[in-house]
């Protein structure tokens, strides 16, 4: 018995008016409608924002319709990644969708401007950013020594003189900072005149005329004014009490929202309870 000729097989044949079906239908079957995509007033207004902040002027007509034709191209490829699943095991994308959600909590409930009462409280419960610390007032006579030797009767003879009630004005050297300091903290003189000179000061007596060794020589120093240590007022550091209140009350708005979440969702995990 002779062998079929290949072209008589009936499946080349059924697979061959397949193929021909299947692009009869390609050429008949209508063009699908593509999606429509609308530019709200709300996408429109923070195009032209945009574009006003980064050309620094108002945008021409032409400008305006590159940047919404950039919007809606834009807006396209994302619907397509996202038709075609690229949103799916992207930690990249899942990290982004998770921030901007976790912003939308907190603009939910947008929080008033704070009064003056409540940023003074804030201020209170947060003393230990906004307490400032004692300063000191000072005068002082100077006397430049390269060397740890005290130059004890040239101190000794400034010592006397200003007991005597000379003016400090006519004696010792010249200094770069001056001779008459305005308050200043610890920190601040430690950082002009080396360190432990600030923590001296502090220590000192309320009279009288003391040395101190700072880094570039001897100062005969005179504690002029003390100034307490005090909390800071709402004026002088609104801009962060306002921002610090703000922002805890945007995390309160995200905890509820969070809150609400874990209440509508279970949570399994696979091979546990099994």
């Amino acid at each position: 018995m002779s062998a079929r000729p290949w072209y008589r097989e009936p499946l080349l044949h059924f697979a061959v008016a397949g193929v021909a079906l299947f692009g009869l239908y390609e050429l008949v079957r209508p063009a699908p409608v593509g999606e429509t995509i609308v530019v709200s007033a709300d996408t429109l207004a923070r195009i032209h924002d945009q574009q006003a902040r980064r050309l620094g002027r108002e945008p021409t007509a032409d400008e305006r319709d590159a940047a919404i034709r950039e919007w809606a191209d834009a807006e396209m490829l994302y619907r397509e990644a996202r038709a075609l699943g690229l949103d799916r095991g992207d930690p990249i994308v899942r990290r982004r969708l998770v921030q901007k959600l976790a912003f939308l909590f907190e603009e939910v409930d947008d929080p008033p401007e704070p009064s003056d009462a409540q940023l003074e409280q804030w201020i209170k419960d947060h003393a230990d950013r906004f307490e400032q610390a004692p300063r000191f007032g000072l005068v002082h006579v100077f006397v430049p020594s390269s060397s740890r030797v005290v130059p004890e009767a040239k101190l000794v003879e400034l010592e006397q003189a200003l007991a005597d009630g000379a003016d400090p004005a006519t004696l010792g050297e010249g200094f770069a900072l001056g001779q008459v300091l305005q308050p200043k903290t610890v920190v601040e003189l430690n950082r002009s005149f080396g360190p432990e000179f600030g923590d001296s000061v502090g220590a000192l007596p309320e009279l009288g005329w003391h040395r101190i060794r700072s880094l570039y020589g001897w100062h005969l120093v005179h504690v002029e004014e003390r100034l307490p240590g005090r909390l800071a007022s709402v004026d002088e550091v609104r801009g962060q009490a306002r921002q610090g209140v703000l922002n805890e009350a945007r995390e309160r708005a995200r905890q509820r929202a969070m809150d609400e979440l874990r209440d509508r969702y279970q949570l399994e995990i696979e091979g546990e309870g099994e």
